[in-house]
C-alpha cells in the first residue's frame, strides 16, 4: 500500500462551512478541468472513510459524463472495498501541484470499467480548492510536451537532464523528472535551467526546489514532480512568460 498524502482537513463542521463559502468551486467546466488534470497527471488520491482509520489510496482512471460518474481505481483488498460500499461515502482528497482539492463523494459503488473492476462516484456539484500560490499557473498540454533542460548535476553525470514542464506561472514552474538525478531536497537551487517554450526564445533561469511528490506512471514506475520558484527571471523574460501563460489559458477556456 502506498503512503497517504498530507492533507489539510478542517477539524470541525464550522471550519468546513467556512472553507465551502470561501474556496468552493461550483462551475461544472472548472470542476471537470481540475478532475481531468488529476487524471492526466496520474496523481494519487486519498478516500478518507468517515469514522475509520483506513484511508484508501487510489487514482482517477476515467469519466462517464452522460451518467455524471467519476471512475477511480479499485481499492487494494476486499475489506476496504466492502467498507467503501457501506453507503457512508468518503472524502476525496488530493493535491494538484500544492493546491488541496477535496469533496464529499456520496455513495461509492463497484462497477466494471474497461473489463476490470473499478470504483464509481458522482462527479461533485462543488469542491474545495485551497489556493496557496502567489502567482497563477497554467497546465501545459500533455500532447505537446514542453522541456526544461537542467545542467548536469555532478561530474559523474556530464549530460544535461531533460525534464518535462507540467505547469508554469510567472512565479515558478513544476517539472517532471524521470532521471532520478534531481533529488527531493527542498531549498536546493538548480542553476541556469533553460525553458524551451513553444514559439519563444529559450528562457534561462535559476530554479529553487520548493516541494516534491512521487507520481505513479501508467507502466507502474514512479517519477518525481518538483515544484520550483524562479530566482533570476529577467523582466523581459517575465513579460514574455505572462503573454505565453495568457495564451495557454485563453486556448483552454475556448476549448471548454
Amino acid at each position: 500500500m502506498l503512503p497517504a498524502m498530507q492533507t489539510d482537513n478542517p477539524s470541525t463542521p464550522a471550519d468546513r462551512e467556512t472553507l465551502m463559502s470561501r474556496f468552493a468551486v461550483h462551475s461544472r467546466s472548472e470542476i471537470l478541468f481540475l478532475l481531468r488534470a488529476i487524471k492526466e497527471r496520474k496523481l494519487l488520491v486519498n478516500l478518507d472513510l468517515p469514522g475509520s482509520r483506513q484511508i484508501v489510496v487510489t487514482s482517477v482512471i476515467g469519466f462517464d459524463l452522460p451518467k455524471n460518474q467519476l471512475i477511480l481505481d479499485v481499492a487494494r483488498g476486499d475489506a476496504l472495498n466492502r467498507e467503501l460500499m457501506s453507503g457512508k461515502g468518503a472524502e476525496f482528497i488530493t493535491q494538484l501541484e500544492g493546491v488541496s482539492i477535496s469533496f464529499q463523494t456520496g455513495p461509492v459503488s463497484l462497477i466494471d470499467f474497461e473489463n476490470l473492476p473499478a470504483l464509481c462516484i458522482a462527479i461533485p456539484a462543488s469542491l474545495i480548492r485551497l489556493q496557496r500560490r502567489e502567482h497563477f499557473r497554467v497546465t501545459l498540454p500533455i500532447a505537446r510536451p514542453v522541456k526544461c533542460i537542467i545542467p548536469a548535476q555532478g561530474e559523474g553525470d556530464p549530460e544535461p537532464i531533460h525534464a518535462h514542464i507540467v505547469d508554469i506561472g510567472c512565479g515558478g514552474v513544476a517539472i517532471a523528472d524521470s532521471s532520478g538525478q534531481l533529488g527531493t531536497e527542498a531549498g536546493r537551487v538548480l542553476e541556469k535551467c533553460r525553458l524551451l517554450l513553444p514559439e519563444l526564445e529559450p528562457v534561462t533561469v535559476d530554479l529553487e526546489i520548493r516541494n516534491t511528490a512521487q507520481v505513479r506512471r501508467p507502466n507502474g514506475t514512479f517519477q518525481t514532480r518538483l515544484g520550483c520558484r524562479f530566482l533570476s527571471l529577467p523582466n523581459d523574460a517575465a513579460a514574455m512568460l505572462q503573454r505565453f501563460i495568457m495564451k495557454i489559458e485563453r486556448d483552454r477556456r475556448n476549448s471548454l
